[in-house]
């Protein structure tokens, strides 16, 4: 079953339903604050599984525990995250788009032979450049930078932190490095229901000439077709809402596949 709706006038357009991983845990967080941390499904695979009989094809995870960068070795929590991460990539079926705390050649790697399909990185991207660059470049179809915006900067160190450089100078450099894909949000909606980032996702899209994933705010299905219909938006994360109930999954689903 195809998720995407492929017109003359759209791309490709992925629904990608969201699980965050805290301490074993699916939660959302309000800002990507760990405090505001709220348990959703005390039961990952099961929630994988509810998705797939959805109609998913993918999967977008968060590893909250490695984004705020716990310790495997002292942290039963981001110790369980792993363990859930392997099992979710044997139990479904699903594609599995992971990011958060991915900081080295070694951990993407160790990502990708665990069988994860694409990659996130974030804060690695900022600090280390040309390495993530590199790595890229051996398979750019497995690879999606995250550009998170806070107060029109990069946010990175799991949103805790802002870097100089603003969202859309850093989209720019990506793309004259020729990364292909971008995940942008925008962290003062993201958990918040007020919407998605509109106007900033079409623009970062239009501007630069990325393809992006929109993510942050989504509530309903009013978003879903709005993103949609903007050139160079290839998809959406959406994570809350459906928690919430405002969004409906399979709704959003159908619609991809017809556009309609």
């Amino acid at each position: 079953m195809s998720l995407i709706v492929e017109t003359s006038q759209l791309g490709p357009f992925d629904i990608f339903p969201a699980i965050d991983l805290l301490d074993g845990q699916s939660v959302r967080l309000r800002k990507g604050i760990r405090q505001t941390a709220e348990v959703v499904h005390q039961n990952p695979l099961a929630q994988m599984s509810a998705y797939r009989a959805a109609g998913a094809q993918w999967v977008h995870v968060v590893n909250l525990n490695a984004a705020f960068a716990d310790d495997p070795r002292v942290h039963q929590g981001a110790q369980k995250n792993i363990e859930i991460l392997s099992d979710l990539t044997k139990a479904t079926g699903l594609k599995i788009q992971l990011g958060g705390g991915l900081r080295s050649v070694e951990a993407a790697r160790a990502a990708l032979n665990l069988g994860i399909d694409r990659l996130v990185i974030g804060t690695w991207a900022i600090h280390s450049f040309d390495e993530v660059m590199e790595l890229v470049r051996e398979a750019p179809e497995r690879f999606v930078i995250g550009v998170d915006s806070l107060a029109g900067k990069v946010a990175v160190h799991g949103w805790t932190q802002t870097s100089d450089e603003t969202t859309f100078a850093f989209a720019d450099r990506l793309k004259a490095a020729g990364v292909q894909r971008v995940l942008f949000t925008e962290v003062e909606r993201d958990g918040l229901l007020q919407g998605a980032a509109l106007e900033a996702t079409a623009r970062l899209a239009s501007e630069t000439g990325l393809q992006v994933i929109a993510s942050g705010g989504v509530k309903d299905i009013a978003d879903i077709r709005q993103l949609s219909l903007c050139p160079g938006v290839c998809g959406v994360v959406a994570g809350r809402s459906l928690a919430a109930g405002t969004l409906n999954l399979n709704e959003a689903l159908a619609y991809s596949r017809s556009g309609s």
